[in-house]
């Protein structure tokens, strides 16, 4: 009886070692493969940035690829931070929920609310209308506004909308510049402290800046094909940058509802209509839990994508646009198969 159970537990330990030894080396060929396939991207000049793949919430591939900025003097490494576009849009969206979940906001709440020196127009647009894009507003004049108050400025002038709100979509960053406004008025805080000390250090992102300056360090430069750099600006305020583990982490606070809840997630996911951009970028649930969530970003030459699932997140940061981020996803997606 004893030398049969030894022989069981000798034969289990063996097929476990054997499982072990096989799951080792399929995680090291993608890694191989992951590899590869980065280091032909960056040698043919068509990625130069960070990258993240993760599996079924465990981190396979954390890598950074050529150079911080265009002097060519200083390589990227882990820890720098990227922008990431109009994902930096999220902490808006998900400020706005938590003021939601704290009952100092409604969906349904006209903007006049809590910005009443608007003009009438603003009884119209309520706050539902600024997440999903439909609020009317008419685009910010980039060539004219140089910071927030120049903005407040061209609003305040506006005699009409562009339609009538809840009506139509338009992906409009006033939709962004109203409601880091009213989460500033509701707060007492401005929007660039409410997002690190209310959402960002409270989930242990510690590492993140809001519109870093060019002196700020471990902030990657972005520059052009030609290897013109980039001179950063801010039109509007509220642009976090973050690096490839912080941006990890945010990732799995949405997902996890460490922030929002399931309903204000939910919410966040549901677009005007099909294919819209909501204040998440765009996602699924079911049954209560986050399904996709899929965000890209660009601004100047810096571009972002996320990409995440219950079994697969792919994290990618560039800060020399080339445009082809989905393609490399859809090849990490492959190999990952």
């Amino acid at each position: 009886m004893h030398i049969i159970i030894k022989k069981i537990k000798i034969t289990v330990f063996a097929i476990a070692l054997t499982t072990c030894n096989y799951f080792y080396a399929q995680t090291n060929k993608i890694e191989t493969e992951l590899d590869v396939l980065f280091q032909n991207a960056f040698q043919s000049k068509t990625f130069n940035g960070n990258v993240l793949v993760a599996k079924k919430g465990k981190i396979i591939y954390e890598k950074a690829f050529g150079k911080a900025d265009a002097s060519n003097n200083i390589s990227l490494n882990k820890k720098y931070r990227f922008h990431i576009g109009s994902i930096a849009k999220e902490f808006n969206a998900v400020g706005i929920m938590m003021l939601k979940e704290q009952g100092k906001l409604k969906l349904d709440d006209s903007v006049s609310k809590f910005i009443p020196e608007l003009p009438s127009w603003a009884d119209k647009i309520k706050i539902i209308h600024l997440l999903q894009y439909t609020s009317g507003l008419p685009q910010i004049k980039w060539n004219e506004v140089n910071q927030d108050s120049d903005n407040m400025a061209f609003l305040l002038k506006t005699s009409s909308l562009e339609f009538q709100p809840g009506t139509q979509y338009d992906y409009n960053n006033n939709n962004v510049f109203l409601q880091r406004r009213i989460i500033e008025k509701i707060t007492n805080m401005s929007f660039n402290a409410f997002v690190i000390k209310k959402i960002l250090k409270p989930i242990g992102i510690k590492n993140a800046v809001v519109d870093p300056n060019e002196k700020e360090p471990l902030v990657a430069k972005s520059f052009n094909k030609e290897e013109k750099q980039d001179i950063l600006k801010y039109n509007i305020s509220g642009w976090t940058a973050l690096n490839l583990k912080d941006f990890y982490k945010w990732s799995e606070a949405i997902n996890s509802f460490k922030i929002i809840n399931q309903q204000s997630t939910n919410e966040l996911f549901e677009p005007f209509s099909k294919d819209n951009q909501t204040g998440l970028g765009g996602g699924t649930m079911e049954n209560g839990k986050v399904t996709s969530h899929i965000h890209d970003g660009a601004a100047y030459n810096y571009q972002a994508l996320l990409i995440s699932n219950p079994n697969l997140t792919i994290i990618l940061m560039t800060n020399n646009k080339q445009n082809n981020l989905e393609e490399l996803s859809n090849s990490i997606e492959s190999i990952i198969k």
